[in-house]
């Protein structure tokens, strides 16, 4: 027992001559420099401050009500998918709205250098080709514009095809049968 505490005592001593001299060589070897460093002579940018505080405390509110709208509109969309019976594409726009768009405040969208877009995009995406060049579902081509009344007046008197008063004869309306 007598042997461990001398060798305790001689151990702390060497460690504290060590700490001792070792902090003298240290302040000997350092020239004298200030103690606070110099600040750059633009100054500070107190606006960009601001916006960075602002997206800061923003995003308190900002974040989790995205998440909150995030996960509910992953959840309808797998509803929609399921009432739908598996169709894809209407589910695609409800996921495509809530799980899109920005999760996090930046100071350039405080300060109005870039869009907030709480949700994504609703309008669907172009059907893109496979690599054979075929695709599997072909957009539909728009209607042509409708001729106003003006120019079908002047065409000599030419009467639209349907003009949505029934069928054209009675013998279609009264044959019910179905054979």
């Amino acid at each position: 027992m007598r042997i461990r505490s001398r060798f305790a005592a001689a151990a702390s001593a060497a460690l504290l001559a060590c700490c001792v001299t070792g902090s003298a060589l240290a302040q000997s070897a350092q020239p004298n420099t200030p103690t606070q460093v110099p600040q750059p002579e633009s100054g500070v940018n107190w606006p960009g401050a601001g916006y960075g505080a602002a997206a800061l405390l923003g995003n308190v509110i900002y974040i989790p009500a995205k998440l909150v709208y995030a996960v509910l509109g992953g959840l309808i969309g797998g509803g929609t998918w399921l009432v739908t019976a598996g169709n894809t594409q209407a589910a695609d726009t409800v996921w495509r709205s809530s799980l899109g768009g920005d999760y996090v405040l930046t100071p350039q969208m405080i300060a109005g250098e870039q869009p907030i877009n709480f949700s994504g995009p609703t309008e669907t995406p172009p059907v893109t080709a496979d690599a054979s060049g075929s695709s599997s579902v072909q957009p539909i081509s728009p209607l042509p514009p409708a001729p106003s009344s003006a120019a079908t007046a002047s065409s000599g008197g030419a009467r639209p095809l349907d003009s949505g008063a029934g069928p054209v004869n009675s013998r279609a309306a009264t044959d019910s049968s179905i054979e």
